[in-house]
Order: structure tokens, then C-alpha cells, then sequence
């Protein structure tokens, strides 16, 4: 019986030290670049990698585990060059804006800007003292910059190659006496690093090549250089007479760069198509890597590990791969992951790229009719409305065939129009969420529809430089009118309803008569085009937006410019009055909101926070609150009273989402826990870590309509500085005969004390036998607990983490290894509990006990093949007692064995008492008295344990439980308690939850179903309805969830008008839970 291990280092700990200052906490959500990686640089202790992005972004990343950790935001052009000083502690940048800026890595911080030096840049390099930087490009000069003065000391005459665009390339040698300036026409200079004098001028022996760009790297031992050009060879130069050693490979070309391995065995150029990795000594081509059509290599390094390269790629990726070409990690996010909605231009390609600029900053947001709730497109094919306090969907809008990003409402608050991609007009029923009637208005995308303001007409402006209008009625089109060409990308009507607005592509701002289709007003001052307009209440004064950086405000009368507001830093996309109009707010490319007095033009203040271009605005009716939008998928809202932000959206994807205050509290769905994280300086944490004190969705709407005001002591800032997590570790060792393994797990206390340890195998939570005194021990102090676990065949992973005195759980760490033993087929043991009756009969219900029996005749029906056998276990109704249930867990805890799977049904009433789920067996009789239920009821801590003392890996857990009693506002609050109580119940035990929403007996408004919705939906599914791709005749946990997920919201909002969201959370493997025979 032989036992195999996965990591290297099963049998050892490694000691990491996470002693680093706390720092400002701030929310990071993976979203990787939205363009092309220009450049890329590696933290000299190899922990970090840096990348520059076309999207004029930096981005800091956790080399080992691909997190992203900051934004370095703050160029306005593509970002051509990063560099870390050598004490690590600082990033210099350089983009096409002309400028160079030094960066905090631990903050972000911009500590130094230059002015613009006159064309663009290509290259910055620290040189060894830390103190002097290399700045160079386009300029006909290099130049030295003194750090601690500020100032440059030095220029140096170069000659960039603007041909192809790499400017100039610095690299400085490891031992600090050199700095080498490649250039065009196979040209490099060789300069003393102290004194600055030209040493060595290496260049080609005979001709001239304009546009052969150069790229140059020190041997680690600082003895040689090499040099690279396109059309011409590699070659070696001695540094000690600057004479030319070796040719070594004959051409190159198309080079992108050139990098050394860390003991100097190695070269790798980088072409467009292709890397090619050469012997350093002989200059034989070992192999190369090759690249996708639309993913051309742009730069790439060595790990300083020397066991990998590292690319960054046109395709918006940074990529590792190992130094045999096995991939290794890919550097990505939501932005590379999002369904863009059937919208495929590619930004790289030029007579694309325009089309996909303007759809890219496309992105409305605006307050629902009721005030209540927000709207936006871009959802993949969809629109979406959800809550404002609580984040949870209101309802989905479903009938484009590609990406939806304009709409509007009718005057009336009744109907939505909206319009995008797909030149479809869909008109909808904002009460019900149907579409009403669509129509094909245009071939190419819309950018801009409105109702006019008497509800009868609908205007649209496309790409195809047309406007239409139609009758809102019928949907049959009035009027066309042809723009020439110049697409109209803003439009609004007149309030009058005689005439329309329109802002052109070509810079124009112009009022339509559309009867006669002539231009009747032109507002002639913006230099670039306009990105927003609108009208005052009034009528008389337009305001508009532009990508000059302005805003300005007209005159409608006289088309004269009345009002000129310039504080922007690069485009302006929105902006927008206050209800009361004394206000008018803009925001842009910069990511700072502008708020103005709108009387006087006087800049009164700014509110900063995003990290992305900042798209739409909106106001709540009182003038209380502001709502931004920006691209990245987030949604601030701003006390404007107190000019803070209170709190925020995160949207990541289709059904991923976040709702977080300033202070940390905060509700997620699962799939955005992997999406989203903290991070204090350059550590990063999980949103997990904080569960058990901040996933508070019961707190959040209330902390909404106080904008933040009565929010619990308890920041995650603060408790990060007051009572950091315990590190853990975790270590493996294989017993003798192989059957088991002793698992060690570390832990030690880094200030918060020590409380909770949780082990898992293979996700399933064990008990331990030991568990060490919950209590604060000395600083760094170390706790070692032993368990010896019976293994399964196959994998086997062990995870660990440790909570503090004040809940905040250290991260998790892993190690596994596969025992290749027999796999054994399990027994599937299902315990089934429904209750009808209860004690109180004012408590009963009609379909627990059927829906229990209906679930245990599926699984009867079509568990053959997956497990050994079933062996079922139910009670109903009055043998649903405390006792019964207690006992018959502790039954199965003696049965079960770890290959087993458990299921286990409950449906029957459910209750929140105290901030605690209790399941409530048939001799209660109240549901909410705590005394009462402490007494007769189970709480879910309970249960909880009984599920850790089952051996079973592989276990599901499934509630159809109702609460029933109480106002709907009630209801809603005890509703999201329950979340958390389920959550913590997946997440402690380690086990997949499946749970209806249980704020109402639905069972008794759908008695056509002839079961509760819950079950209804859960038996079709098990039914064969989930069995996704593959279509295997299998439905595994996951595919059920997604089932569940995806049908029991549509089915209550077609039933009930409003959708209820299930309570699923996974932990632990996925397994099959039942086979269709054919």
C-alpha cells in the first residue's frame, strides 16, 4: 500500500513571519487589465510582480498566488516602463502622457509626478544606489534624475528608434558599476553608473538600420553585456574592453525584449509571434513559446526563482509558464472573464478599436422610478434592477440578443425602453419585468434611446449615423433622419417634445428640428466630442460633458456657452444637476467626482474613491445622496452632507455581487468570495477571514437608509490593528501501514489571541481531540495539535485555519497528498425529516411531510450505480421530536464511515431568535420565544456539531424551512439573519447547504404544485433538469445548486411577482447525487 505526496515540503513547516505594520484596509477586487500588458517588472524578494497596462493602469500582483494587490492609478496614456527601486519599497513608471512617476507600493501613494518631458517614454531603470533614476524614449535625450533633489543631473544624447516605438531600453548591472542605453540602429551605450562618463559605444560595424530597435541585459557576474536588434545578431560583449566577444544567434527579429536567467545559463527573446529561449554560453535555441493569433507576446522575464518566465501579452494577460512551456499561472480577472454580451471588437485592432471605445464607455446607471433600486445593462444580454440597501435583484431583463447599455423610463415611472448592441429596441413593463414589444431599429449598435417627455415617441441614436424616432405605442418608426456619417453618441429630447439634442462624433452639439431635419441651434466650444447632456428643469440651460476635460452650461436660447468648468484631469464622461439645481456634478476618466456650485462655477469640493472611469451619476430626490457608477463594475454612494462614501456595490458578473459599508460589513454571494479580498499593504486577506463578524446582510439596509450612521464599533480596520488573526500551518505525515496520516497544524499568535481551530479533509470539518485552550498567549507564541485521520483513496487535502479571540480567522493553509489505496464505494445514508403536525396546531403545514417523502422516493428511484447501497432514515411529524432527531444523528455518527455520503432533509418550520437559526421539531409550540425555544428547539450550532462527529467527506444538507409570523419588513430582516445562520453552518461543518429563502409558507399560495416551491423546483431538478454540461445523466451537488439558483427566483416571480432567492453554500467536494437510468 504505497502513499504518494503532492508537496515537497508535507513533512516540514515553513516559518513565514507576518509582522508587517497594518495599513490602510482597503476592499481589492481581481479585475486584472481591460488592454494590452506593456510592461512588466519582478519585486526583488520575488513576491511581487508589477505590470503596465494600454489601460494606463499599474497593477501589483502576488506572484504566488496571482492576487492582485493594488491600482497604481494616475497616468493618462499607456504605460510603456516599471521599474523597483532596489530596496523594494518604490515603483518608477513612465507612459506616453510624457511623464514618470515614483510610487508607495505599500499605500499607492504617487510620491513624485513630473511634468511632461517633451515626447514619449519607453524606459525607466533604478540604478543600484536607489537614489538615481533612468528616464528615457522618444527624446533625442536620456536622463538621469536625483531622487532626494528632484531634479535631473544629467542628459545624455540617444538615439531612440520612433520607428517601431521602443525608444531607448536602459538595463544596469548587478554589481552597480554600469548602466547600459539601447537604441536604434543596433546600437547600445555603455556608461560608469557613478560618474555617468560613456565608457562604450557598441554598435554595428557597417551600414545603417533606421527602425532596428535594440534591447540589452548584464550577465548576473556583471562581466558582459548583451546585445539584441532586430535584423541583426545576439552578441556578447566583454565589459572589460568593450570588444566583441561572440555572435550567437545570427538574426532577430520582430524582438520585444530580452532577458537573462538569474545564474546567467539562459537568454530569452521576445518576439510578437513567439519567445525563443538560447543557451547563454553557445547561443543554441533550446525551445521557443509560441502565442495565440490576438495574444502577441509584448515583454517577458525569468522568475527569480529561475523556474519560470513570465510574459505580458496584448490579450490583457500576464502569464507563467515553466521553463519546459507547461503553463503555470495566469494574472487575470473579471474584466478578461465578464460575458461581454456577443460584443467582440477588439480594442488592439485599429478599425475596430474606435467602435469598442465607444461601447466600453457605455455603461448607464440610473435610479429606478421607485427610488428604491438601481438599473444597469451590460449584464452579459441582460439589464438588471436590484435593491439599493440590499443589494438583492429585483428583476432581470431578458431579451436582447447582445449587450444592452442605453434605456430609459417614461414619464410615468411605468415602462422602460432600452437599446444597445444588437440595434434592438425592447420596450418592457418596469412593474412585472416583461418585455412588452422589440423591434430591429437599427443594423448597427445604438448608442443613446429616450422617451420623449409626453411618453409618445422613442428616439434612438446609432453608429450607423442615423437618428430614428417611433411611435412608443406600436413601435412603428416616424422619422428618420441621416447624420452624414457623424454618429450621433448623446441624444435627449427637448421638453417641448418639438425638437431633440444630439452630440456627434464629430464634436457637435447641436438642436434637431426633426420634421424638416435641420439643424435649428448649434453650441459651438467643446474641442472634443460630448460624452452626457441635460436639460434644466426649466428648459432654458443645457449641460454637457466632453472628452476635452470640461464641462459647460448653455444657453438653449441662444446657443451661447454661459459657463466653463475645467478641474478634470483627461475625459470628462457625466455629469448632472442637483434636484434643486444649485448643484452640478462631474466625473471621468480621472475617477474624482467634481462638485460645483452651479450658480458661480466655484469648484466647492471632490469626492475620490473610485479606481476606474467613472461613468454615470445619479441623485437621490432629496439631494442627500449621490451614486456613482464606474467602469470596473463598482457603485459608490456618498453622504453629501458629510461628503463621505457610506457604501457600495460590487458587481463582478451575471449573479456575482457584494454590499459593503466604509466600516467592512458586508453580504456576498459565493462566487464573488474568490473575486474579491482585503488587503493591508501588500497582505492580503480573505473576505472569509472576516465572516463570523462582518457578513452582516441582516445590518446592511439599515446601515443604508442612516447612510452609515449607527454602524456597530467594530471596524475591519480596527480589528486588524487591535487583534490581528494567528498564522497556521499545516504538515502531513503518513502513518507506517498507510492507512492514515498524522496531521500537524501550527499556530501561532501574532497579538488577537487564540480561539477556534478548524481542520479539514477534503472539506468536511473534523473534530479534534485535543483542541488547545481558547485564550492569548505570548506574542509569536506557538500551539502544535495533532490528529491521525483515516484516509481515502485517492486525494487527500488538509486544510487548516484559527480564529482569535474576536473571530477574525487567520488564512487557510493546505497540504495533501494521495493515499493510493482501494476506492472504496460508499453507502449513501439519508436521513429525511418532514413535519405536518405540530404540538401547536396553529404551527402546521401541508406539505413538509410530502415533500420529505417526495425527496426520499427520488433519491430511492435513482441513486443505483453511484453508491453501494442507501440506507434511509425518516421521521415525521411526531416522531420528528428533539430527542429522535438528536439520537438518530448520533446513530449515524457510529455507522458512518469517511467514504460514505450523508444527506440529510429537513422540511418543517424554521426559526431566527437572538441572531440564531433554530430548526423547530414537533413538540414546540413558539417560534420565536427564546426561552422556549433554547428548551424544545435545535439551534443550528447543535446540528452543526452532530454533522462534524459524522465521518462521511462527502455531505449535503437540504432545508425547506419556513417562518411564518410577523410583518414582511420583519420577515425580510429575520430572512437575511437566516443567510448568515446557514452560511456559518456550510462554512463551519464544511458542507454543502441547500436551503430555501424560508421567510413565508409559499406552499400554501401554490397549492398547484402540489408541494412547497422549494421541493418542487429541488424534485425536478433530481428529476434530470439539472443534469448540465456534460450531459452524463448525473446531477452533482454544483449542477443542483446552479439549478436551484437559476429556476426557484423565476418561479417565484412568476407565481408571486417578486423573486426569492434559495440559500446555497457549498463547501467541501462535489459528488453525484443521483443517475437517471435510461
Amino acid at each position: 500500500m504505497a502513499l504518494r505526496l503532492n508537496l515537497i515540503h508535507a513533512f516540514t513547516f515553513v516559518l513565514l513571519s507576518s509582522t508587517a505594520q497594518v495599513t490602510q484596509v482597503e476592499t481589492v477586487i481581481q479585475k486584472g487589465h481591460d488592454q494590452s500588458v506593456l510592461c512588466l517588472a519582478l519585486h526583488p524578494d520575488s513576491t511581487i510582480l508589477a505590470t503596465g497596462s494600454r489601460d494606463k493602469s499599474i497593477k501589483l500582483w502576488n506572484l504566488n498566488n496571482t492576487r492582485e494587490i493594488r491600482n497604481l492609478l494616475g497616468h493618462t496614456a499607456s504605460v510603456r516602463s516599471i521599474a523597483f527601486s532596489p530596496d523594494g519599497k518604490t515603483l518608477a513608471s513612465c507612459a506616453n502622457d510624457e511623464t514618470f512617476r515614483l510610487w508607495n507600493i505599500q499605500t499607492g501613494e504617487t510620491l513624485y509626478r513630473s511634468e511632461p518631458m517633451g515626447d514619449l517614454l519607453t524606459s525607466v531603470a533604478f540604478l543600484a544606489d536607489g537614489k538615481h533614476l533612468l528616464i528615457g524614449g522618444y527624446p533625442w535625450e536620456a536622463f538621469v534624475f536625483s531622487i532626494p533633489e528632484k531634479k535631473i543631473i544629467k542628459k545624455i544624447k540617444v538615439g531612440p528608434n520612433k520607428g517601431t516605438g521602443s525608444g531607448v531600453q536602459f538595463a544596469v548591472s548587478g554589481n552597480g558599476e554600469w548602466f547600459s542605453i539601447a537604441e536604434d540602429n543596433h546600437t547600445a551605450q555603455v556608461f560608469d553608473a557613478k560618474s555617468f562618463e560613456l565608457k562604450y559605444t557598441l554598435k554595428r560595424e557597417d551600414g545603417y538600420c533606421g527602425g532596428c530597435p535594440s534591447y540589452s541585459v548584464f550577465s548576473p557576474d556583471s562581466k558582459f553585456l548583451y546585445l539584441a536588434s532586430h535584423r541583426g545578431a545576439l552578441k556578447k560583449y566583454d565589459l572589460s574592453t568593450g570588444q566583441l566577444q561572440k555572435s550567437l544567434a545570427l538574426e532577430v527579429d520582430d524582438i520585444q525584449g530580452l532577458a537573462i536567467n538569474p545564474d546567467g545559463t539562459l537568454l530569452l527573446i521576445t518576439h510578437e509571434r513567439e519567445a525563443s529561449l538560447y543557451n547563454a554560453a553557445t547561443g543554441a535555441l533550446i525551445r521557443t513559446f509560441a502565442t495565440e493569433e490576438k495574444a502577441k507576446f509584448n515583454r517577458g522575464l525569468f522568475s527569480l526563482q529561475n523556474d519560470r518566465v513570465i510574459f505580458v501579452k496584448e490579450n490583457n494577460l500576464a502569464e507563467a509558464r515553466t521553463l519546459t512551456d507547461t503553463p503555470h499561472s495566469v494574472f487575470t480577472g473579471i474584466l478578461n472573464e465578464r460575458d461581454k454580451g456577443g460584443v467582440t471588437y477588439d480594442p488592439n485592432f485599429y478599425w475596430e478599436s474606435h467602435i469598442a471605445r465607444y461601447i466600453r464607455i457605455k455603461n448607464e446607471l440610473k435610479i429606478a422610478p421607485d427610488g428604491k433600486s438601481l438599473i444597469r445593462g451590460k449584464f452579459g444580454t441582460k439589464l438588471k434592477q436590484w435593491d439599493m440597501a440590499s443589494g438583492q435583484q429585483v428583476h432581470e431583463f431578458v431579451g436582447h440578443d447582445k449587450a444592452p447599455y442605453c434605456f430609459d423610463f417614461s414619464g410615468d415611472g411605468k415602462l422602460m425602453v432600452s437599446s444597445g448592441a444588437d440595434g434592438k429596441v425592447v420596450l418592457w413593463d418596469l412593474v412585472s419585468g416583461d418585455s412588452l414589444r422589440s423591434w430591429k431599429a437599427h443594423r448597427e449598435p445604438v448608442f443613446d434611446i429616450r422617451f420623449s417627455y409626453d411618453g409618445k415617441k422613442i428616439l434612438t441614436s446609432s453608429w450607423d449615423a442615423t437618428i430614428k424616432i417611433f411611435d412608443a405605442n406600436t413601435g412603428k418608426q416616424l422619422q428618420y433622419i441621416d447624420l452624414q456619417n457623424n454618429s450621433g453618441f448623446v441624444a435627449a429630447w427637448h421638453q417641448n417634445n418639438l425638437y431633440f439634442f444630439v452630440a456627434r462624433l464629430n464634436k457637435t452639439l447641436e438642436m434637431w428640428e426633426p420634421d424638416t431635419k435641420s439643424v435649428v441651434r448649434s453650441f459651438v466650444g467643446h474641442t472634443d466630442g460630448i460624452s452626457s447632456i441635460q436639460q434644466s428643469k426649466d428648459g432654458q440651460r443645457l449641460l454637457s460633458a466632453s472628452w476635452d476635460g470640461t464641462v459647460r452650461l448653455w444657453d438653449i436660447s441662444t446657443g451661447l456657452s454661459i459657463m466653463k468648468l475645467s478641474n478634470h484631469e483627461g475625459n470628462v464622461h457625466t455629469t448632472i444637476f442637483s434636484n434643486h439645481e444649485q448643484w452640478i456634478f462631474s466625473a471621468g476618466a480621472d475617477r474624482v467626482i467634481n462638485v460645483w456650485n452651479a450658480v458661480n462655477g466655484n469648484l466647492l469640493y471632490q469626492l475620490s474613491g473610485h479606481q476606474a472611469d467613472v461613468t454615470s451619476l445619479a441623485i437621490s430626490k432629496d439631494d442627500k445622496t449621490l451614486i456613482s457608477h464606474s467602469l470596473d463594475g463598482i457603485t459608490k454612494f456618498w453622504d453629501l452632507e458629510n461628503k463621505k462614501e457610506f457604501y457600495e456595490h460590487i458587481h463582478l458578473a451575471e449573479r456575482d455581487w457584494m454590499v459593503k459599508t466604509r466600516d467592512g460589513y458586508f453580504s456576498i454571494t459565493a462566487n464573488a468570495r474568490d473575486k474579491i479580498h482585503f488587503v493591508s499593504g501588500l497582505t492580503t486577506f480573505d473576505v472569509e477571514q472576516f465572516f463570523e463578524t462582518f457578513f452582516r446582510p441582516d445590518l446592511l439596509p439599515s446601515l443604508y437608509k442612516s447612510r452609515g450612521a449607527g454602524t456597530p464599533q467594530k471596524t475591519l480596520q480596527g480589528k486588524l490593528q487591535s487583534s490581528p488573526p494567528p498564522d497556521v500551518r499545516v504538515a502531513v505525515l503518513p502513518t507506517a501501514d498507510g492507512k492514515r496520516a498524522e496531521v500537524f497544524v501550527r499556530i501561532t499568535e501574532r497579538g488577537g489571541g487564540i480561539d477556534e481551530i478548524k481542520l479539514l479533509h477534503n472539506g468536511k470539518s473534523i473534530a479534534l481531540s485535543k483542541p488547545p485552550e481558547r485564550k492569548k498567549y505570548k506574542k509569536d507564541e506557538q500551539v502544535i495539535v495533532k490528529e491521525e485521520i483515516v484516509l481515502v483513496g485517492g486525494e487527500n487535502t488538509f486544510s487548516a485555519s484559527a480564529f482569535n479571540l474576536d473571530r477574525v480567522e487567520s488564512a487557510t493553509h493546505s497540504m495533501s497528498l494521495v493515499a493510493e489505496v482501494p476506492m472504496k464505494p460508499g453507502i449513501c445514508h439519508l436521513f429525511v425529516v418532514g413535519i405536518n403536525k405540530y404540538k401547536n396546531s396553529k404551527l402546521e403545514l401541508n406539505y413538509a411531510r410530502p415533500d420529505a417523502e417526495s425527496f426520499k422516493k427520488v433519491l430511492m428511484e435513482n441513486t443505483k450505480g453511484i453508491f453501494k447501497s442507501l440506507e434511509v432514515h425518516a421521521l415525521y411529524d411526531e416522531e420528528a421530536s428533539k430527542v429522535n432527531i438528536l439520537q438518530t444523528l448520533d446513530k449515524l455518527a457510529a455507522q458512518v464511515k469517511p467514504e460514505d455520503v450523508f444527506i440529510f432533509y429537513y422540511a418543517g418550520h424554521g426559526s431566527m431568535a437572538d441572531n440564531r437559526f433554530f430548526f423547530i421539531p414537533s413538540e414546540s409550540i413558539r417560534l420565536y420565544d427564546i426561552k422556549s425555544l433554547e428548551k424544545e428547539a435545535i439551534p443550528a450550532s447543535m446540528l452543526q456539531e452532530k454533522f462534524r462527529n459524522i465521518a462521511a467527506l462527502k455531505q449535503m444538507i437540504i432545508m425547506d424551512a419556513c417562518q411564518s409570523g410577523g410583518s414582511v419588513e420583519l420577515l425580510a430582516t429575520r430572512g437575511a439573519a437566516e443567510e448568515k445562520a446557514i452560511a456559518q453552518l456550510s462554512r463551519s461543518a464544511g458542507i454543502h447547504v441547500l436551503a430555501s429563502a424560508g421567510s413565508e409558507q409559499f406552499a400554501t399560495e401554490f397549492a398547484e404544485l402540489g408541494h412547497g416551491l422549494f421541493t418542487y423546483v429541488l424534485i425536478k431538478a433530481l428529476q434530470g433538469a439539472a443534469d448540465g454540461a456534460p450531459l452524463d445523466g448525473k446531477v452533482t451537488i454544483y449542477e443542483l445548486k446552479s439549478y436551484l439558483d437559476d429556476q426557484v427566483p423565476e418561479m417565484t416571480r412568476q407565481l408571486k411577482g417578486k423573486p426569492q432567492y434559495p440559500f446555497t453554500f457549498s463547501r467541501g467536494q462535489d459528488f453525484p447525487v443521483i443517475l437517471k437510468e435510461d
